[in-house]
Parts: C-alpha cells; structure tokens; sequence
C-alpha cells in the first residue's frame, strides 16, 4: 500500500501539485461539461492541450511520442480520466475508454490533437460517446 502511495505521488501526484490539480466527482464534471457549447469545449481542448504538451516536454525531456505516451498511461492509472488501452500486437494504435459520454470524447480528442500537433506527430483519430482511438501515423 505504502509502495502504491509512493509510486501514485512520484508518477502524478507531485506534478498535480504543480499544476494545482482539482478532485471533483464524475457527477458534477459531467454536469459541468455538458453545460459547455460544442465550440468553446474544442476551443477549450485545444488550449488545454498546448498547455500540457509543454508540461509533458518539461517532466520528460522533450515532446515525442514515448512522453506522451507515459503522459497517457498516468492520466489513466492515477488520475481516473480515462482506461487506457494499447494492444501489443498494434504498436502506435492507443485507445482510451471511459464512462463521460460524448462531450467528454470530442475534449479528448481536441486535447490530444494538440498535443501531437506540437510533438509535429502525425496521428488519426476516431472517436464513439465512450471511446477515443489514436493510430499514430509514421
């Protein structure tokens, strides 16, 4: 448990901080999403996204494809935003999963196309009410 505690602080927590992170419950950043125009959420997603990329260049020494990768991994495991999926017979196809509906799905997919537009990598992405899927293109 000690261990789990330690390694939730070290990957995220401790970056959170800096960030000044919230905690709300899934209700009500549903409510507050929902409440959002479909245009300022993309508009929002975006900024968001340039925003992080220079986070994540920062915490691991630069924009590529492997940082933000790990960037994925720990908004899923210590953050709950999402389920993270990458098949290891699919190398550079990710998926994430989540239970926040449509909305959530168009941030996500705004929020992660500027992220890799600054990275300067290619990526296609499809996205459902429940899922956001990337195929990272070389």
């Amino acid at each position: 448990m000690v261990n789990k505690l330690v390694t939730s602080y070290v990957a995220y927590g401790r970056y959170a901080e800096q960030a000044q992170a919230l905690s709300l419950s899934r209700n009500t950043f549903s409510l507050l999403l929902n409440a959002i125009g479909d245009e300022e959420l993309k508009d929002a997603a975006t900024k968001a996204g340039r925003s992080a990329s220079g986070f994540i260049a920062a915490v691991h020494e630069g924009l590529t494809a492997s940082a933000i990768r790990q960037f994925v991994g720990n908004l899923s495991a210590y953050a709950n935003m999402f389920g993270f999926n990458e098949p290891e017979a699919n190398e550079g196809y990710w998926t994430l999963l989540h239970e926040l509906g449509p909305k959530w799905s168009l941030f996500l997919s705004h929020y992660f196309a500027a992220i890799f537009a600054e990275a300067k990598i290619r990526v296609r992405i499809e996205s459902s009410d429940r899922s956001v899927a990337f195929w990272l293109e070389s």
